[in-house]
């Protein structure tokens, strides 16, 4: 047991004691604390953390103070922050926001926040590095959560496929490798069950397999391989790399590609019972050749229609959720309608990135609050939403249209006002570069860098209208950035968009 003697503190205000709490007695009490935190410590947090938090205890309520109950947010983009915030202070509740690479674990938060004089009534993860912290604090606060145990199964690329097949569904081929000679055994062997993948040493269009972190985000470290001498040089360049989560890629996923279109499906849980707020399609990414390698480029998604094909991703889309033991909270699922139907690329159990895009209500973010304080009306809604568009593309819709910068250089001001005059141009996000202050007219380009992957592209256009005017103008994008970007900086506004 940990001495009282030895005990760290947190700096603290003794005018708060004077007269209420006697230093006669502070020998005895912080005995009697440690003895405390002997009889209620969890077994996974340390004793001297428990013992921090009860002294603290102890000093306010000398000081007649009291902790205010709290929703904690951890996530670090400021606006969807901010609207979460916004929409749980119409349930009368109070949010705080954390960055989770803040504290390096649960215990960590729980003192961080504890140290602040605020007390958790809810975890929200909003980034793949925050989801373990919420399970485990949810699950301790007595609140709606995940099971902790079953962690990896929402945070591990490589486990969410093993879980989808012990559920029987279709799951991708795939392996775990810390060398190329793994990953080329592997490749063997699914060769003599495939006949596309036996000339991947000869390196053939159909002869391709991804390589990817198993704990990344974003398409950090995702390649596409169509030789050996591809593969082994991702492999070269993934192993030991500190991804963009944190972690250190010490294994990788060596996975089957999957072709087809691309789905996206924005849900929230509650008991075991999913509500998709909202459902998107796309073409394929697009393809990047990097270094003799090539990696997987955002291009553009659409809110999805009446399609047959919907109502087949939401069903295998929610059956993935099953798989994974995701009973409760949000989720952003990416699917792939293969020639065999719906299969997983990845489950992130947190909400879509970005603010919500779709016109319909309640958006992804207010069915998080509706599933906690107002579960009644969150179970009475439909399982599937209601299309925001018609087949006459008279009804409202929406998009997200990533740029993509073919090098690197500059993105012409001039440009970009173009864009923003769209007639459904609602607003950019993923604002890498500052394109929202082309309207200042300030300047008549910005750096960009080549976009090789959703963190370097220079930004998304979300647009809002009818389907109709929508795909027109993604065309118009699409043409505007033909001749929208700039090895150089332009020399006057008259020929920034002539070269």
């Amino acid at each position: 047991m940990r001495q009282p003697s030895s005990l760290r503190l947190p700096p603290i205000d003794l005018r708060f004691c004077r007269g209420q709490f006697p230093w006669r007695r502070w020998e005895r009490i912080s005995r009697r604390v440690v003895m405390q935190a002997d009889a209620i410590c969890d077994p996974p947090s340390p004793k001297d953390l428990v013992v921090r938090c009860l002294v603290r205890s102890l000093y306010r309520k000398a000081a007649g103070k009291r902790l205010q109950r709290v929703i904690v947010l951890l996530g670090g983009y400021i606006p969807k922050l901010e609207a979460l915030g916004t929409i749980f202070r119409f349930y009368g509740k109070h949010a705080v926001m954390v960055n989770p690479k803040m504290a390096s674990s649960a215990d960590a938060l729980v003192d961080f926040v504890d140290c602040n004089g605020v007390a958790m009534e809810h975890v929200v993860p909003l980034l793949d590095c925050a989801i373990s912290k919420a399970d485990t604090l949810n699950t301790r606060l007595g609140e709606p959560a995940n099971d902790p145990a079953t962690t990896c199964f929402r945070t591990d690329k490589y486990e969410q496929q093993e879980a989808l097949r012990r559920a029987g569904l279709p799951a991708a081929a795939q392996c775990l490798t810390t060398s190329a000679d793994e990953a080329m055994q592997f490749m063997t062997q699914l060769a003599a069950s495939r006949s596309e993948y036996a000339s991947f040493s000869e390196g053939s269009q159909t002869s391709r397999v991804v390589i990817k972190p198993r704990n990344a985000a974003g398409g950090d470290g995702i390649w596409l391989c169509s030789s050996e001498s591809a593969m082994r040089a991702a492999i070269n360049q993934e192993l030991g790399r500190i991804n963009v989560e944190g972690n250190v890629n010490k294994e990788l996923v060596v996975m089957e590609v999957l072709q087809g279109e691309e789905w996206v499906v924005n849900t929230v849980s509650r008991d075991g019972v999913h509500k998709a707020t909202d459902v998107w399609k796309g073409p394929p990414k697009a393809i990047s050749e990097v270094d003799g390698g090539a990696q997987f480029v955002y291009t553009a998604q659409f809110l999805a229609d009446e399609h047959p094909r919907r109502a087949a991703v939401l069903e295998y889309t929610f059956s993935c959720l099953d798989a994974v033991g995701l009973r409760h909270g949000a989720a952003h699922t990416e699917i792939v309608f293969t020639a065999c139907g719906p299969r997983l690329l990845e489950v992130n159990a947190r909400p879509a990135g970005g603010l919500p895009r779709t016109p319909g209500k309640p958006n992804q973010l207010e069915a998080i609050a509706m599933s906690l304080y107002d579960t009644e009306r969150f179970f009475a809604l439909p399982a599937v939403p209601s299309c925001a568009n018609t087949s006459d593309g008279q009804g409202q819709s929406a998009a997200v249209i990533f740029l993509r910068a073919p090098l690197d250089g500059f993105i012409l001001c001039a440009a970009v006002r173009q864009i923003m005059s769209l007639r459904t141009f609602s607003r950019f996000e993923r604002d890498a570069v500052g394109l929202s202050e082309c309207n200042s007219e300030k300047g008549l380009a910005l750096p960009v860098k080549r976009t090789i992957g959703l963190f370097s592209s220079p930004g998304a256009v979300v647009l809002l209208g009818t389907s109709k005017v929508i795909e027109e103008d993604a065309e118009a994008i699409r043409a505007i950035e033909a001749v929208g970007y700039s090895e150089t900086y332009p020399v006057d506004e008259d020929a920034s968009l002539s070269h």
